[in-house]
């Protein structure tokens, strides 16, 4: 009986499109104030310019956990930003570099730019922590 229990709910979890979560952990920040607009791509050709899924979460503190439920398995990248101004746009100074804090998944980092799909790409496969530092 409890043989067939289990299979039952194995198979309600498949046929119901069971999904991992992505729990997205973003540290390092500053000031406790504004959103993080958050990007998740996944492909190299929309990378940084059209999100298979996006959305903003309210800082609330110095670390912030987001579970991304529903994500199916695959092959990710994530950029980040704080939008301290709350203008939904990353502010940059002089020769474009930001002003505001941002940062990517697997922590990568870009000379004299963005880093590549290709740095900031992760499997994602199971249930998973990304951890995110602002930069």
């Amino acid at each position: 009986m409890r043989t067939i229990v289990i299979a039952l709910i194995l198979f309600f979890a498949s046929v119901m499109g069971y999904a991992q979560t992505l729990t997205l952990k973003v540290e390092g920040i500053e000031c406790v104030k504004g959103n993080l607009l958050i990007g998740i791509y996944h492909s190299e050709e929309t990378f940084m310019k059209k999100p298979a899924f996006g959305f903003s979460v309210e800082v609330k503190d110095t670390s912030v956990s987001i579970p991304c439920q529903g994500l199916p398995a695959g092959t990710y990248a994530i950029s980040l930003f704080q939008d301290e101004n709350g203008n939904g746009m990353l502010d940059t100074g002089s020769f474009g570099r930001p002003t505001e804090k941002f940062g990517f998944s697997n922590d990568a980092e870009g000379i004299m730019g963005p880093p590549s799909y290709k740095k900031c790409r992760f499997e994602f496969r199971q249930d998973t922590t990304m951890v995110v530092h602002l930069k």
